[in-house]
């Protein structure tokens, strides 16, 4: 009987996933909506989370996302519960799902994301969005991946989920005025019975070795290396934005496209201001000299 409720709620889950779905990062246990076009997370009772240790490690215009979950079962029952870990930008490679040290399988699917679509968090439903475009390379895509953990009475044990996120804002200018984004919500987190500490280590390239801002307070630890600690789950959500330092942006002038010919325009006008100021001077200095000899003359 349990085993065949269970392939309901992933039958279920499976059929939700067909359509599109918008929501950023983090993972949470899924309940069967009550609306066909939203994802509603609800509140488990007996699942923890102790930790969770994100690790964010910037590669280029692209980073690798690896969130690993120290959870337990906190009741005397076995449990199996299906998870589904939600982001924006997933590269197609380099996805995977780690339970209690094994491999797990999982199921991923990917739909548009627009700008303009409402997210409701009462009853954290999460309302979808068309999923035509999802495949269109200028479109940035939402990403959903499901997966099944049980545990053993008061089991504890890791979960890992990891995979190359696409850094939003402007990683890929030909130019080197250049900056990124990344996104990720923390706290669907809350909808486990418990959350314990909270770490977040942020790790930079040399493209974009600066932690230009954010939401949540880091303490920088070496050159390009940021933390982020806490004994709760913030109430607010994860938005970082990296970007060059002050020689690097002085020097990616020189590399813009548009800087020959704005150099050129600029030197153009600069030009024909200097003839324009050289003829009204040599203009007053031919009135100046008139003007005297004139006066000489008149004098003799």
């Amino acid at each position: 009987m349990k085993r065949t409720l269970y392939s309901l709620i992933l039958s279920a889950l499976l059929l939700l996933l067909v359509l599109p779905q918008w929501a950023f990062a983090n993972m949470a246990a899924p309940e069967i909506p009550d609306v066909g076009s939203a994802v509603t997370f609800e509140k488990n009772d007996t699942i923890a989370v102790l930790s969770e240790t994100l690790n964010i490690t910037v590669r280029g215009s692209s980073a690798h996302i690896e969130a690993t979950y120290t959870m337990k079962n906190t009741s005397d029952a076995e449990i199996t519960t299906p998870s589904m870990f939600l982001s924006p930008n997933i590269e197609s490679a380099g996805t995977s799902v780690t339970v209690n040290g094994k491999t797990t399988a999982y199921t991923h699917e990917s739909y548009a994301l627009y700008y303009d679509c409402q997210v409701e968090t009462d009853d954290w439903q999460y309302i979808v969005a068309d999923s035509e475009a999802a495949y269109s390379p200028e479109n940035r895509t939402v990403d959903a991946i499901t997966f099944e953990m049980t545990f053993a009475p008061l089991q504890q044990y890791d979960v890992t989920v990891s995979y190359t996120y696409v850094l939003g804002g402007r990683p890929n200018l030909n130019s080197d005025q250049k900056y990124g984004e990344i996104e990720y919500l923390l706290t669907p987190a809350a909808m486990w019975k418990d959350f314990g500490q909270l770490t977040i280590n942020v790790c930079l390239d040399d493209e974009l070795p600066v932690l230009k801002e954010s939401n949540l307070t880091f303490r920088q630890t070496d050159k390009r290396t940021y933390v982020y600690t806490s004994n709760s789950l913030p109430d607010e959500n994860l938005y970082i934005r990296i970007d060059q330092n002050n020689w690097q942006e002085f020097t990616g002038l020189f590399h813009n496209p548009y800087f020959i010919a704005t150099a050129v325009a600029v030197l153009v006008v600069l030009l024909a201001v200097a003839v324009v100021l050289i003829v009204i001077i040599m203009s007053v200095i031919v009135i100046i000299m008139s003007v005297r000899k004139f006066a000489r003359r008149k004098k003799q």
